[in-house]
């Protein structure tokens, strides 16, 4: 018995024999203090305290009296039972513990109402930092994620990053951007083309065109300087759009063949096994000069139940530069596009209305593409 456990314990005991009173006076001699005296027909009851049990119980074996425990109180009994089991106060402690430590592990990133692209470059980001499932979260590493976040003022208006109960996050809402108009050129607008004026939308200077009218290449459509009543200039900068019915042909040529940088079909995988806090990288060597890389989040789940970690996929499309070869209709249809590139180019806000393709074969190495559009378009430039 361990005198330790029973030390807070209180006991109620009986004694049985002949002149139980001098077992009483045996042990009050003793100094044991005794308490809810009740003497009985043969014997009496009485409550010790657990630290004077072996002594009780020796007086009672010396004086031939008959000793008997009738009920006990206090935490030893709890403490003798954890100590036969001591797997229980461990396992305790070591929930406990791991309770603790496994508060700090990401077990989940939640992107808010962030889109894929946002989110792809959200979680490069966080991974830069070392912030990924399965990651160990130290707060120097959530405020250095918080502050970079904040400089991507072109993706985030304002960001926050939030982590608790093992999950980390991300509110934002998205960047506004506000044009700031810019004092106009005091340089005249002339026409890139000629048409037919469809639309005049002067936001400065001095309309010289009307709608209907036709005008040929060069020519002034808004100028910045007009005379007033006095005779004198008046001078004010040019801006804003003409909108002009246009007619104009593009050439281009495709060769049959040509060197190109394709895929080779394959790919290669590399696998980053991230948890509890510990990184395990698949033996695989490649660089991105080599090919297309893709790198793919893949946060380990139990059906519906998020774990402390993720696989970081990098795929690998390999790239090799090989001789494409175009049949005659394949090489007119990339000789149309070709041109159509051309007016897009020249003209980025091309309404097209109507267009006609003439192709002819040049050479046995590849085919001319001649296409006429007619579009609307700004014609304005300085």
């Amino acid at each position: 018995m361990n005198r330790n456990i029973w030390a807070a314990d209180r006991f109620r005991f009986r004694i049985r024999g002949k002149n139980a009173q001098r077992f009483v006076n045996l042990v009050t001699a003793q100094g044991i203090q005794l308490a809810h005296l009740r003497w009985e027909k043969e014997g009496l009851t009485a409550q010790g305290m657990g630290r004077d049990h072996d002594k009780l119980c020796a007086f009672a074996l010396q004086g031939g009296w008959e000793f008997t425990m009738i009920q006990r109180s206090g935490p030893g009994t709890a403490l003798e039972l954890l100590a036969g089991r001591p797997g229980i106060p461990v396992g305790a402690a070591l929930f406990f513990f791991l309770l603790q430590l496994m508060g700090h592990l990401v077990w989940s990133i939640d992107f808010g109402t962030l889109q894929e692209p946002a989110r792809n470059r959200m979680r490069q980001l966080l991974a830069e930092c070392g912030i990924y499932e399965g990651a160990f979260l130290e707060s120097e590493m959530l405020s250095e994620a918080q502050t970079l976040s904040l400089q991507q003022s072109d993706l985030f208006g304002w960001i926050s990053l939030n982590f608790t109960g093992g999950c980390l996050f991300i509110e934002n809402t998205e960047a506004q951007t506000q044009s700031i108009r810019e004092e106009a050129a005091m340089q005249p607008l002339v026409a890139k083309t000629k048409g037919v004026i469809v639309a005049v939308e002067a936001e400065s200077g001095f309309a010289c065109v009307v709608p209907g009218q036709a005008v040929e290449q060069g020519e002034l459509l808004v100028d910045v300087v007009r005379l007033d009543r006095d005779g004198k200039e008046v001078p004010q900068g040019a801006s804003g759009k003409i909108l002009a019915n246009c007619e104009k042909t593009y050439t281009a040529v495709q060769p049959l063949q040509q060197e190109a940088t394709v895929l080779n079909g394959g790919s290669i995988n590399r696998d980053t096994l991230y948890l509890l806090g510990k990184e395990w990288v698949e033996e695989c060597t490649f660089t991105e000069r080599e090919g297309l890389l893709c790198t793919e989040w893949l946060p380990l789940r139990l059906g519906r139940v998020s774990l402390p970690g993720c696989i970081r996929r990098e795929t690998l499309w390999p790239k090799s530069s090989q001789t494409v070869f175009y049949t005659e209709q394949q090489a007119q249809a990339l000789a149309i596009r070709n041109c159509r590139n051309q007016l897009l180019a020249e003209f980025p806000d091309a309404r097209i209305i109507s267009e006609q393709r003439r192709t002819q074969q040049s050479t046995p190495d590849g085919v001319i593409g001649t296409v006429t559009y007619c579009f609307c378009a700004n014609i304005a430039s300085q």
